[in-house]
């Protein structure tokens, strides 16, 4: 679909969820050139005003402010003025003043050690632990033999506090101290230290791909953490291979997969979705924008739709598929849930999502150049916007999942221990085995036992964590 713009400020089309599968050039309204914001305007005025109109005009709860106030002006911090007009509920809409990191972060181009990790704390002193929850191939952490389930209770020669535990993913360099996990649930000192530096490297969100045979099931698993476009051609080998293969049914991990964009997130679904439907580009997703948009959409007879995409090469022709999910799963999975549920019988496993219903935008400010051109303006190019515009729901019109989506199936992640991708002791991939061949997953090691560590996910930092869905892959130009 066509994302169109219709005030003085160019919509960067980057979306935590779903939202459009391409951004074309397209004009709504013609803009006077009186609109042109004056080199005199101070950046705070201009910052104000950038802010002002892109949530009076897109947000998806524009309605819900009193926009007879003369907000604009009158603001001396612009981040406490966006926070003053955001929804109460909304916990995903955000300003920036560094908008390339921001747009790096959701293209999964980014310096750090290429690792996600959950924290926990030792049942007898205020010291913290880290647990590896997953490692990108190729980054610093998988070089340095990090793995999924390692435990980190050192920190450059101390120990793991709440005040200094994000080292962990800002320092330039590291050096951490191992722990083992002890039969008797406690975490022993592994006397080996691990050294290392942070580099700019593209984290590479398919995690674990493999086929798994029992019996006459040959079950493709794939482990994937982000909708990114990069990761598009690597999801159809994927499944190229998964097709070679011959799978019978694949199981899609997105346990930790915070979201990405629509446009990758059309790709994957009309790769697991039945043939017919896909041959057909019939719809799966539909877009709920704020009143006056909805309204102007309707006058102009915009398709607010997602299709799918013609993938009939790698089409899977699925009449089942099997999704593990935790709280981590957000937006783009949400919506690939979502969207999938009418066309086949999609069983969740896990625990309820995270609940992100809606899709966002990346606005950045410009000014009009000339009567139809518009340009970056250079005083606050580094400011940027990632705002809330659509409600999403299904082809039926279902957009119910506020509170997330409940599991078909529950099943708890064990931290202790974490076992590897594709590991068939894994609580949630063994449910879907036995779901798929009828006979009992496979024990938990014998003697384990459930140390009484705890698990403080209110101190973690998993940056998947409020989801993202991203809509578009360019500036719109009016």
């Amino acid at each position: 679909m066509k994302t169109k713009v219709l005030n003085p400020f160019w919509l960067w089309c980057a979306c935590f969820a779903l939202l459009v599968a391409s951004c074309e050039k397209e004009e709504y309204n013609r803009v006077p050139d009186d609109d042109k914001l004056p080199e005199e305007v101070s950046e705070l005025t201009k910052v104000n005003r950038f802010v002002n109109d892109c949530v009076q005009e897109y947000y998806l709860w524009s309605a819900t402010i009193d926009w007879s106030r003369e907000y604009p002006e009158k603001e001396t911090d612009s981040f406490a003025f966006f926070e003053k007009l955001k929804y109460a509920d909304d916990k995903w809409s955000m300003l920036t003043d560094d908008i390339e990191a921001l747009q790096g972060e959701f293209d999964g181009n980014v310096t750090s050690f290429g690792y996600e990790l959950i924290f926990g704390q030792f049942y007898d002193s205020e010291d913290l632990f880290a647990i590896v929850m997953y490692v990108y191939p190729g980054t610093p952490a998988e070089k340095a033999g990090l793995k999924r389930g390692d435990f980190i209770i050192g920190l450059n020669g101390g120990y793991i506090t709440r005040e200094n535990r994000m080292e962990l993913y800002d320092a330039s360099t590291l050096v951490l101290m191992m722990g083992i996990l002890a039969e008797n649930g406690g975490i022993s000192v592994d006397p080996t230290l691990i050294y290392m530096a942070a580099e700019q490297v593209y984290e590479n969100p398919i995690l674990k791909d493999t086929v798994i045979v029992k019996g006459e099931n040959k079950i493709g698993y794939l482990a994937y953490a982000d909708y990114t476009q990069a990761s598009e051609e690597d999801l159809q080998r994927v499944f190229s291979d998964f097709k070679r293969r011959g799978v019978t049914d694949v199981v899609l991990d997105l346990r930790y997969n915070g979201g990405g964009y629509v446009r990758t997130m059309s790709v994957l679904t009309s790769i697991l979705a039945p043939e017919n439907a896909v041959r057909n580009k019939e719809v799966y997703l539909r877009q709920v924008w704020n009143p006056a948009l909805e309204a102007y959409f309707k006058k102009t007879g915009e398709d607010l739709t997602e299709r799918f995409t013609d993938t009939l090469s790698v089409n899977m022709n699925l009449s089942r598929l099997y999704v593990l999910t935790l709280e981590y799963s957000a937006s783009a999975s949400e919506s690939t849930i979502v969207g999938l549920r009418p066309y086949l019988n999609l069983v969740q496993i896990g625990d309820t999502t995270h609940g992100k219903y809606c899709a966002g935008g990346l606005f950045q400010p410009q000014v009009q150049a000339g009567k139809n051109e518009w340009v970056t303006d250079k005083s606050v190019a580094n400011w940027g916007m990632y705002l809330m515009i659509y409600r999403i729901a299904n082809k039926l019109g279902d957009d119910s999942f506020l509170g997330g989506l409940a599991p078909d199936i529950t099943a708890e992640e064990d931290y202790f221990p974490l076992y590897p991708w594709g590991d068939e002791r894994d609580p949630l991939l063994g449910k879907a085995i036995e779901n798929i061949t009828g006979v009992p997953s496979a024990e938990m090691r014998a003697g384990h036992v459930r140390p009484p560590h705890t698990i403080r996910k209110d101190l973690s930092i998993v940056r998947a964590k409020d989801g993202k869905l991203i809509s578009g892959t360019g500036r719109i130009v009016r």
